[in-house]
């Protein structure tokens, strides 16, 4: 398949390919569709989220307890080794 894209997208492209950074063109096409999943992903969640908000459907936490939630999670985090020290 081919695709056209501007100038500056390919040399940027190039750029990746000779700095070692991506193997091929399609490596570097792939990573940035993946970035726009991402995106799109991220923004549905903020969607859901505002959503949310507006529905009223939140906890609202006092200085304490929001402390308390984070040290919660950094626990949470740290146990399933997905956080670091």
């Amino acid at each position: 398949m081919s695709t056209e894209i501007s100038p500056e997208n390919e040399r940027f492209i190039e750029k990746q390919i000779a700095s070692g950074t991506f193997r091929t063109r399609s490596d570097v096409l792939d990573a940035g569709v993946e970035l726009l999943r991402m995106r799109n992903e991220l923004l549905d969640r903020i969607d859901e989220s505002r959503r949310q908000l507006d529905s009223g459907q939140y906890t609202e936490y006092d200085e304490q307890t929001l402390q308390r939630r984070f040290e919660e999670l950094k626990a949470r985090a740290h146990n399933t080794g997905h956080g670091a020290k």
